[in-house]
């Protein structure tokens, strides 16, 4: 008797984890290129952890939860392979990739360099237009926090980013910065999970934005340093509390 409850409620568990995957995956029902989305919903499933690192990625089982052929799984699998994302090992197939310690340093590290050289030029150079765009992303942002919605805070803090990489058009910053972004997003969920992060960065960002409408370009770098350090050091501390001590 206790062995068939055990397995009646294993059988619970890994359902309820079918849906609960189904859903995060599910496409609209009429959508334009269902290809792309299926990348943009995988991604975006990855990036917030709902799949953990080193979890396999199971074709047959993504086509059923999105509702899409075989061919454009092995695609989208592709582009998150080449966003390294994920990674093929033998025998096992796609698994969701990990982050080690090194590597999280790293995109800081990096990140502080791209991003303080882009916001000094953005706080110089952009038309008011391009500050008041930007204004209105932190303020979507700003919605997001209070919302605590994981998925909308790194989505809309990549768009704060893109904008001024955008406005700036440094073409060489900009080729750099979308081969760390998929990283980049994983690497804020880490931080943004750590407790009081959310709220500390929401006040370092203000700090920025300020300086960027009075163009002052020297505060604007500074403070922006401050924001990516202090996440990079949020990232690392709670990548070195993972049971595993690695996440993706």
């Amino acid at each position: 008797m206790y062995d068939k409850l055990l397995y009646d409620k294993m059988s619970t568990d890994r359902d309820e984890m079918q849906a609960m995957t189904t859903n995060v995956l599910r496409l609209t029902e009429h959508p334009p290129l269902r290809r792309d989305q299926a990348f943009d919903r995988l991604r975006d499933a990855i990036i917030t952890g709902h799949f953990a690192p080193g979890a396999r990625l199971i074709e047959r089982e993504l086509c059923e939860a999105m509702g899409v052929s075989r061919t454009s799984i092995r695609e989208v699998l592709r582009r998150l392979e080449a966003e390294q994302l994920i990674e093929v090992e033998p025998r096992r197939g796609p698994v969701v990739a990990r982050l080690t310690r090194k590597q999280v340093a790293e995109i800081y590290e990096v990140r502080a360099l791209l991003e303080t050289a882009v916001v000094r030029r953005f706080a110089l150079e952009a038309s008011n237009e391009a500050i008041s765009e930007l204004r209105r992303i932190y303020e979507e942002l700003s919605v997001a926090r209070r919302r605590e919605d994981v998925s909308a805070i790194v989505n809309t803090t990549r768009q704060f980013s893109e904008h001024m990489m955008r406005v700036v058009n440094h073409e060489l910053i900009n080729d750099i910065h979308q081969k760390l972004i998929a990283r980049i997003s994983v690497s804020r969920v880490l931080a943004i999970s750590v407790p009081g992060r959310l709220e500390q960065s929401a006040s370092e960002l203000a700090v920025v934005m300020d300086a960027i409408e009075r163009r002052d370009a020297d505060s604007a770098a500074h403070s922006l340093t401050i924001y990516v350090r202090n996440a990079g050091e949020a990232a690392l501390k709670r990548l070195d509390s993972a049971p595993d001590g690695i996440s993706g």
